[in-house]
Order: structure tokens, then sequence, then C-alpha cells
């Protein structure tokens, strides 16, 4: 054998041996990457024979798990892909069902929209007719009992606005007497208060029972005026 030969062959056993030992380093690293333990003496014998740190050893093993994460993104991509056709299909099927159900909507509802806008000129005229033939009745004797319920309406309204005025003025009252018992010094000072605050209130509740009863009285006469007014219109 040459000296040339004999070298050459060396050389290349170191390389295999270093391509060998470099292979191991990355199988450690995969497999504390995938969360498998080595036998620290393995690693540490792995480690001076590659000439590596335990620093390096971290960075590279977070590194390959960096790229099991990638690794795993791009593996899902063809589901993903598959996926969001499937999705966006589903999305062209909903619009148009929405665009026939739009479709179907329309065709329903733009002849009861036209029937709606006939009906609604119809119902002012309707009102304006009513208006006209009440405006236009000529019967004195209806006009006379229309008037002099109006006339009963703004009275009973009035009654009530001062009833209701009054009861209120009566409650302060009551109220204010109530205060001044509790600041008297004897005790029949106390109860004369009392009393009067009693009478005050019930004075107020009575007028409110004849507010009630012009309140009926308004509701009959409102009653009262529609019927002379469609009367009216009938004439």
């Amino acid at each position: 054998m040459s000296v040339t030969t004999f070298f050459e062959k060396m050389i290349g056993l170191q390389q295999q041996r270093s391509e060998e030992k470099q292979s191991s380093y990355r199988g450690l690293v995969a497999d504390i990457a995938v969360g498998k333990e080595p036998s620290p003496a393995e690693v540490e014998c792995l480690l001076a024979e590659t000439h590596k740190s335990i620093t390096e050893l971290k960075r590279d093993v977070e590194a390959y798990q960096h790229r099991m994460v990638l690794k795993a993104s791009v593996a899902a991509l063809p589901s993903l892909e598959q996926e969001f056709a499937q999705v966006q299909q589903k999305i062209a099927e909903a619009d148009r069902s929405l665009e026939e159900a739009e479709r179907t909507h329309y065709g329903i509802t733009a002849p009861l929209y036209g029937r709606l806008e006939v009906i609604n000129e119809a119902r002012n005229e309707a009102t304006k007719a009513k208006q006209e033939l009440f405006d236009t009745c000529d019967d004195e004797q209806l006009k006379c009992q229309l008037e002099k319920t109006n006339d009963e309406l703004n009275r009973l309204l009035e009654s009530n606005k001062d009833l209701s005025t009054h009861a209120i003025l009566l409650d302060n009252k009551a109220d204010s007497e109530r205060r001044r018992a509790d600041r008297e010094l004897t005790e029949a000072d106390r109860d004369y208060r009392r009393e009067q605050a009693s009478l005050f209130r019930k004075q107020a509740e009575s007028l409110r029972q004849r507010i009630k009863a012009i309140e009926k009285a308004q509701v009959d006469a409102v009653k009262q005026r529609d019927r002379i007014e469609d009367r009216m219109r009938q004439s």
C-alpha cells in the first residue's frame, strides 16, 4: 500500500466517523425534542465527541421543535385547503338560497306595497270626506247639541283641573301638619296637628273621589260628542 493510499484511507475513516457522530448528535437532538430522555452519560460523551456545549444542544433542540411545528403546519395545509373550498361552497349555496328567498319575498310584497299605497290614498280621501261631511252639516239642532256637549266637556275639564289643584294643596297641608306635629312640645299640640293632617288627607281623598266621578262623566260626554258628530255626518 502506498503512503498516499494509506492517508486517503485514514482520512476517509475519520470523515466517516465524524459523519456518524454528527448523525448520532442529530438523533439525540430529535429524541430530546420529542420528549425522550437519554442517559446523561450518553449525552456527555456525545457532546464531547462532537465538540458541542450544553447551550448548543439546548439551542438545537429548540430549533428542532420549532421545525416540528412548521412541518405540522405545512402537513395540515392540504386538509385546510379542502375545508376552505367546502366552506366556500356552502357560503355560495347559502347566497343562492338568499337570492332566491329575496326574489320570492319581492314577488310577494311588491304588489302588497302597491296595494297599501292605494289603501292609504283611499283612507286619506275617506278622512277628508268625513271632515267635509261634518263641516257641511246644516242641521242646526245637531250643531246646538254638539256645542252644548263641548261646553259640558270643557266645564268638566276645568272642574277636574281645579279639584286636582285643591287636592294637591290639601296633601301639602297634611304633610306640613305632620311635620309640625313632630316639632310641638306638648302631646296635646301634637295630637291636634295630627288630627288636622288627617282631616286634610280625608278632604283630599274626597276630592279625588269627585275627580273620578267627573272623569267618568267626561268619558260619557266624549261618547255623546262622537255620536252627535256621527249623526252630523250621516244627516
